[in-house]
């Protein structure tokens, strides 16, 4: 598949790769495409915990923050 990078995109994909940034516009274009995956992804988990807190399956609220205290108490200790 091959595809153009848009008119108005070019100077900051230019400006990405003379920086350093990216070693190539392919690199940056790539970049782009694992992040815009990465929201995907989330916005998928996040239906999925909003649908099973409409289906009455969420977590009493002072059992979720016993536990994140536990777990930065751990996290402290250097424990993993």
């Amino acid at each position: 598949m091959s595809t153009g990078i848009p008119q108005d995109m070019e100077p900051f994909v230019r400006r990405m790769v003379t920086g350093r940034r990216f070693l190539s516009e392919q690199d940056v274009v790539t970049e782009g495409l694992r992040l815009l995956q990465a929201r995907e992804t989330l916005r998928d988990e996040v239906a999925k915990g909003f649908a099973s807190l409409d289906a009455g399956q969420g977590v009493p609220a002072d059992q979720v923050f016993a536990r994140a205290e536990q777990r930065i108490a751990e996290i402290e200790r250097g424990e993993r």
